[in-house]
């Protein structure tokens, strides 16, 4: 064990949760431990709010107990001996059996068992992520480093913890990057030499598409994915991964806006910020390209009809600056998932034409007429496809500014289609 960590390194909060679940463990007989990129993050004096526990023998039984002493709900996974605690102000809590993990074969899910906590932290990515800090009573605080994570913390240095590392889980190639840019490290020789054998024995070609898909959402994630990104593609990572990839100088600029969009823009249904990060991505790729980054990253389908617009961004940004009247972006959205829609405007030029489409998507993509169907029945239209006409006619008219009450749009259908004589439009 190494020295202590200072005790203002956790917030309150965490520490006084991190204490209980010691002082459980010890009662049960069993080591505990805060692990991981959480240590990783407190050695660094950057405080952390992530709790991830490991403890050794039965994990599952301790969360369960855990859960009953806390009041938290418990959803276990016993395949990965792993539990997820939900206490009840929210605050999470990975628990984790102490394991060693074999891969049957090259870039497969690992076999686990219950294992002391040594071999735990061997398993890990990296040796700066394989530190553990002891949370029993006896010893709270006390940093567990086997493998020298605070001297290559100290380097800014990445070393993976055996050769075979890469091979095993060629993930964590995309994890090295994320890494690498958000602290500024770099992969000692040893590591960038494993690199570069991983990718002479094209080991991402075992790599199933799901896994793929989620760690470059991974990197999407980050606070500055392009240089994520940057990094690579100048280690001859991204054409093997995503040949459709083109992180432009233009790039950065781009996902900074997007993250912005996502905070201000009513995001309605179901969408993934990552898809329209993913879309600036492969912007200026073929259709091509695009579709098999789809096929390799096996993305759900409306994620596959949104990064299919990705080669039309900058005709249809064209087209949404030439529009002259609002209900002609009303024709241009239609049918276009969100992510694209946010993509459009991120690559547009003029700033009147990006605030008009901005403002579409706030309020006029989810505007509607104050008359409906009914209405129009209780008017004396007949029922059929004609009352549709009639109701885009007035969505039309209600955003281009020719219909903004209920006795104006009465007015509009009674001028554009009346009289109505019982039978629907046609």
């Amino acid at each position: 064990m190494a020295d202590a960590a200072p005790a203002g390194w956790l917030p309150q909060e965490s520490a006084e949760l991190l204490r209980s679940l010691g002082a459980l463990a010890a009662e049960r007989h069993q080591g505990a431990w805060l692990v991981g990129g959480p240590v990783r993050d407190l050695v660094l004096g950057m405080g952390t709010v992530d709790l991830d526990v490991v403890v050794e023998g039965d994990g599952l039984a301790f969360a369960r107990r855990a859960a009953e002493r806390l009041g938290a709900g418990v959803q276990e996974y016993p395949k990965f001996h792993t539990a997820t605690l939900t206490l009840p102000d929210l605050t999470r809590v990975d628990i984790a059996t102490a394991r060693l993990e074999t891969y049957p074969r090259a870039a497969a899910l690992p076999d686990v068992v219950p294992a002391p906590i040594g071999d735990d932290l061997r398993r890990r990515d990296f040796t700066v992520n394989a530190m553990a800090m002891a949370i029993t009573p006896a010893d709270f605080g006390a940093i567990l480093d086997p493998y020298g994570g605070a001297a290559d913390l100290a380097a800014q240095r990445l070393a993976i913890l055996h050769p075979k590392s890469f091979l095993d889980d060629p993930t964590r190639i995309l994890r090295m990057a994320r890494f690498a840019a958000r602290f500024g490290f770099t992969p000692d020789a040893g590591t960038a030499a494993r690199l570069a054998e991983a990718l002479g024995s094209r080991i991402f070609d075992f790599l199933s598409g799901d896994r793929l898909r989620e760690e470059i959402f991974h990197v999407l994630h980050e606070a500055e994915p392009a240089a994520a990104f940057g990094l690579l593609a100048a280690w001859g990572v991204l054409p093997v991964i995503l040949p459709a990839a083109r992180p432009d100088g233009a790039f950065a600029t781009e996902v900074e806006q997007m993250k912005h969009l996502v905070a201000v823009v009513e995001k309605g249904g179901a969408w993934d910020p990552a898809v329209a990060c993913l879309l600036l991505l492969v912007r200026h790729a073929g259709a091509d390209e695009v579709a098999e980054a789809a096929r390799r990253l096996n993305l759900s389908p409306p994620a596959r009809a949104a990064l299919g617009r990705a080669p039309t961004l900058e005709a249809t940004a064209r087209r949404v600056e030439a529009a002259a009247r609002t209900s002609a972006l009303r024709t241009i959205a239609a049918g276009v998932p969100l992510e694209a829609l946010l993509a459009i405007l991120v690559v547009m030029n003029g700033e009147k034409a990006r605030e008009r489409w901005l403002n579409f998507l706030r309020t006029g993509r989810g505007a509607h007429p104050e008359l409906t169907g009914d209405d129009l029945l209780a008017m004396g239209f007949a029922a059929g496809p004609g009352l549709k006409r009639i109701l885009d006619a007035l969505l039309d008219a209600k955003l281009d500014g020719e219909a903004q009450s209920r006795k104006a749009e009465e007015a509009y259908v009674r001028e554009h289609f009346s009289p109505p004589h019982g039978e629907a439009l046609s």
